[in-house]
């Protein structure tokens, strides 16, 4: 959902209601909705499909939902003191990751899906209406798209066979079956709807506008390691203007939509639904030793560049230091805030990384990139000089870590890009990237397993 560009739920509610008879959760989340429960007859204009879309941004909080402290255990930057249901995340070395909260993922984001593809499988640009409200449809439909396959991608991935979840660009039907795809299929998918979705946007912005297309774009191709188009990608969103870092970093997450910094960021409408990342990481985060569930581990990577440099805002303006523990409350300063998916401070960090990447050395731009991010914090650290490439490379890892933690996932998905050892459950030892990189992989739903005899 784009920043002063939040749809009107008043004016959509009747469609919306109309739309979810036929759009509930069931047992077989790929079959959620098909042509034979919602006539295909009855989806002929454009504002039937801005009510899917609108439908398809409210299915993001869920989606998004647990997602920053499953990933947050997988690096165990967090303890658990007195939630069972989250103790398994911190434990995964012993017991895998559980099917518990990761299905979440699974059955939002294919509810998702089932509706943008609807979307895209219609003849929108038949549909009465000018070449802009087309543009902003297909846009967001492309962009979901992309989105959400990108995480599910992510989590899914067998890297032992590099199979993944159902690739479904259709919409299927009743006694429609599936199978998974390789990853590679999808990254492919991935890509050219993210492209899709910035060309549209060029014409005119929908709920979620080109800047956001093109900062998911470098985070894309970041992580798909194509780097010369990450680079491409976030200096033009940079570039784009309309963005600029908060002074102060708890504006951040205090202002939510309306800050300066946020390109991409989910509305928190507890009126439509009281499940989404921001209520979950309020009640897990807040700092009261018996109400919230995790604290800071002090022996993560967080922990110690916290001891490191105590003074950086990112740390005393973020954390709460109370009853002996430390907490990452201010990232959930409360039950109403939205929250931020993607922001400009992302976008530096990854112009000066790619750049690196594609070049094997660090230029001036690259320094000055990661110090735009420093000094706004207030670091002690900021870079002098021009340093070698593999020390200006771990300080670019050291501060995404301190930027983005307990955030989407960054933290996890980045330090297995690099192939980072991660901090064991004991907080004595490490555990090395060839153990962790094949048991952090989210399990199929058992029931799609079941229904589509899924094979990974």
């Amino acid at each position: 959902m784009k920043k002063n560009n939040i749809f009107n739920a008043r004016k959509m509610i009747f469609r919306l209601l109309v739309l979810s008879i036929f759009f509930t959760s069931c047992d077989d989340f790929l079959e959620e909705s098909s042509p034979i429960g919602l006539s295909q007859s009855k989806l002929t204009d454009l504002p039937s499909m801005s009510a899917l879309i609108n439908g398809s941004y409210s299915n993001m909080r869920a989606f998004y939902a647990y997602q920053p402290m499953i990933t947050s255990g997988f690096v165990r930057d967090y303890v658990i003191r007195n939630s069972a249901n989250w103790t398994p995340y911190y434990k995964w070395t012993t017991s895998g990751v559980p099917e518990m909260f990761s299905s979440n993922t699974y059955s939002e984001g294919y509810k998702v899906l089932n509706k943008v593809n609807t979307v895209l499988n219609a003849n929108v640009n038949d549909m009465y209406g000018t070449t802009a409200e087309k543009s902003k449809i297909l846009g967001d439909a492309h962009f979901l798209r992309a989105a959400v396959y990108f995480q599910i991608n992510n989590f899914f991935t067998d890297p032992s066979t590099g199979n993944s979840a159902p690739l479904v660009t259709t919409v299927l039907g009743t006694n429609d079956k599936v199978t998974v795809a390789t990853s590679d299929a999808i990254k492919a998918q991935i890509e050219a709807d993210i492209e899709s979705a910035r060309e549209h946007f060029a014409v005119a912005n929908g709920v979620s506008t080109h800047t956001a297309a093109t900062a998911m774009a470098a985070r894309i191709y970041f992580y798909h390691g194509k780097y010369s188009l990450a680079y491409d990608r976030a200096n033009e969103a940079i570039n784009a203007g309309g963005h600029s870092l908060e002074a102060n970093v708890a504006d951040i997450y205090n202002k939510g939509a309306t800050s300066a910094e946020a390109i991409y960021t989910i509305i928190t409408n507890r009126s439509e639904s009281t499940h989404g990342p921001q209520i979950i990481g309020y009640n897990n985060m807040q700092a009261d030793k018996d109400e919230g569930t995790a604290s800071l581990n002090p022996n993560s990577l967080i922990g110690q560049l916290r001891s490191a440099d105590p003074t950086d805002s990112r740390f005393t303006d973020l954390f709460t230091e109370a009853d002996g523990l430390v907490y990452a409350d201010k990232k959930y300063p409360s039950l109403d805030a939205d929250y931020i998916v993607l922001r400009l401070a992302e976008m530096y960090l990854t112009r000066a990384e790619a750049n690196i990447m594609v070049n094997n050395a660090v230029s001036t731009q690259d320094v000055a990139d990661v110090n735009m991010v420093k000094n706004r914090a207030g670091a002690a650290d900021t870079v002098t000089g021009t340093p070698a490439v593999a020390t200006m490379l771990d300080v670019i890892f050291n501060e995404r870590s301190k930027e983005l933690c307990f955030e989407y996932g960054d933290r996890f998905l980045n330090s297995r890009r690099l192939q980072k050892s991660i901090v064991d459950e004991s907080g004595s030892g490490t555990v090395p990237y060839a153990n962790y990189n094949t048991i952090l992989v989210y399990p199929l739903p058992r029931s799609e397993v079941n229904i589509h005899n899924l094979q990974r």
